[in-house]
């Protein structure tokens, strides 16, 4: 289960590194690459804590303004960058890809979108849950 995890996060990073590849430099599609894992990722991330905030009943965990939720958003970038691209796991992970079978790179593409959007959907679920739970109104 672990060894299929590795690979669905590496292929997450293959997924956004090859999205329109070809217009962009190889630094630009690893950078690409890193802001969708980390994007995803981040999104699982808020979600879980909005649920943690929720059943212990305390906001407060997650009262955050802009910069530091972008903070930890370009740390959570680092920490992914160093492992995709400065240790190379993704980048050779995406060289490798087109060596698989290709039942198994279908398996991972469906895994990756269903991910994206299982993420987005959580994510969105949650932060309803969350407002309705601590009567949180929009404001105008």
């Amino acid at each position: 289960m672990f060894h299929f995890l590795k690979e669905l996060y590496l292929a997450e990073f293959t997924f956004f590194y090859r999205a329109s590849n070809k217009s962009w430099s190889h630094g630009y599609n690893v950078g690409k690459g890193v802001a969708g894992v980390s994007l995803f990722a981040s999104l699982i991330l808020l979600g879980v804590g909005m649920w943690i905030a929720i059943l212990t009943g305390k906001q407060s965990l997650l009262v955050f303004d802009r910069w530091k939720v972008a903070i930890a958003f370009f740390a959570f970038f680092c920490v992914n960058y160093y492992f995709l691209a400065i240790r190379g796991h993704g980048i050779r992970f995406e060289r490798e890809f087109n060596n698989f079978k290709k039942s198994k790179q279908t398996v991972l593409q469906i895994s990756c979108v269903a991910i994206q959007l299982i993420s987005a959907a959580f994510f969105i679920y949650t932060g309803y849950v969350y407002q309705h739970f601590f009567h949180i109104t929009p404001k105008n």
